[in-house]
């Protein structure tokens, strides 16, 4: 699980805006595989340089690490059967929830940082 700030045409909802919302962290982050948000929130925050007019959105979404890694062994006594606990264990860690992208990279200003419009 992640959470950040992602951005979407401000007269989407629904399924759409949950695609573009997609779209949008796929684009900024490549490395991140079959992104599926969970939940977003709209912040309040508009772009308005743009047309049409964009929203940014608190999203917490999910991203496919592995999906070859869900078979199950039937020994467990085998060294790939140990390797691949090993793994599930190590994905397991992974999937706490993180901040994206990471607060280093400085992508997104803080939303204190925007001025609200009146």
């Amino acid at each position: 699980m992640y959470q950040g700030r992602a951005l979407a045409d401000i007269n989407l909802t629904g399924h759409p805006l949950g695609e573009a919302l997609e779209l949008f962290i796929s684009r900024r982050d490549p490395s991140l595989e079959n992104v599926q948000i969970r939940r977003a929130t709209p912040t309040g925050d508009v772009e308005t340089r743009v047309q049409p007019h964009k929203r940014w959105y608190e999203v917490v979404f999910e991203v496919d690490d592995k999906p070859e890694d869900d078979e199950e062994d039937e020994d467990d006594d085998t060294f790939e059967a140990r390797k691949k606990r090993a793994a599930k264990e190590k994905a397991a860690e992974k999937a706490r929830v993180k901040d994206w992208p990471p607060r280093n990279r400085g992508l997104f200003p803080p939303s204190e940082a925007w001025p609200q419009d009146s």
